[in-house]
């Protein structure tokens, strides 16, 4: 049974938009677990605004400031968020999902249309269980320290523990405190979910797909991302020197021109 209400509930949507009339297919990004769309908010939407793209970020229900409750969530009612999302947009958006995002992308291109989408850093279709198993045993403190984020709140989040697993070393410490205030609980049920296969069966070989890894990724490692790639017929592409939050992290910009070059590529641009 869903835990979404009869009543679905309203969505925090973030639109940057160009200058000039946009002469390119709009996107859609769609953030992982414990933020909402503000993540996308501090680079990539304005980036991609001054590229002529309309750069939407949906907060998925119980995130940022959407309604909805979090604690009764589950991966398909987000998959549910983003068709609501895709449908309210002008025209068909290119999704782009991070980390959770990513999977729950994976699981709505197994049921609806896309144009095309991008998978940043995102968790592979089996899901979290190897990459618990191994960032646990690779940094205990860390992985712990999420387990505190889950039960009491961001207040605790140690700022030097959250840089470990998702920034660089060289990203501004005001940056990463400003971050770790930001962070939110994530749906129980949700993160249960991910702890095993999310998406199981064929996914769509002929929706163009960038499989995007971080080169430098202390939550998900080249051989999830790898295995992603796999999943959908292709190669993934690795962006050196980037942690896990790659829209934040320094390197961003590499990023942002990695992305677009796939979307030229694609002929995005022509909308």
């Amino acid at each position: 049974m869903s835990g979404s209400s009869r009543s679905p509930p309203e969505l925090e949507l973030v639109t940057e938009s160009p200058a000039d009339e946009p002469g390119s297919r709009p996107l859609l990004f769609v953030h992982g677990a414990y933020v909402g769309a503000w993540c996308w908010s501090e680079h990539f939407l304005p980036a991609f605004a001054d590229r002529g793209y309309t750069a939407h970020a949906v907060s998925l229900r119980g995130h940022g400031d959407s309604g909805g409750s979090l604690y009764t969530a589950g991966i398909d009612d987000f998959v549910a968020d983003i068709r609501r999302t895709v449908e309210r947009v002008d025209r068909s958006p290119v999704l782009v999902g991070h980390s959770m995002g990513g999977v729950v992308v994976q699981r709505y291109l197994q049921r609806y249309d896309a144009p095309a989408a991008a998978l940043l850093a995102s968790i592979p279709p089996q899901g979290m269980t190897g990459l618990t198993f191994e960032f646990a045993l690779r940094d205990p403190t860390t992985w712990l320290q999420f387990g505190v984020l889950q039960t009491v709140g961001p207040g605790l989040t140690s700022p030097r523990v959250l840089r470990r697993a998702l920034f660089s070393p060289d990203l501004p410490d005001d940056r990463v405190e400003r971050y770790g205030r930001l962070v939110q609980q994530e749906s129980p049920r949700a993160l249960g979910e991910l702890s095993g296969p999310v998406v199981t069966g064929r996914v769509p070989n002929d929706v163009p797909t960038l499989v995007l890894g971080a080169g430098d990724d202390a939550i998900v490692p080249s051989w999830a991302t790898d295995a992603t790639a796999r999943a959908f017929g292709t190669d993934a592409t690795y962006v050196p020197g980037v942690a896990h939050a790659v829209m934040l992290d320094t390197g961003w910009e590499r990023v942002v021109a990695t992305l677009v070059d796939w979307l030229d590529g694609i002929g995005a641009t022509a909308g």
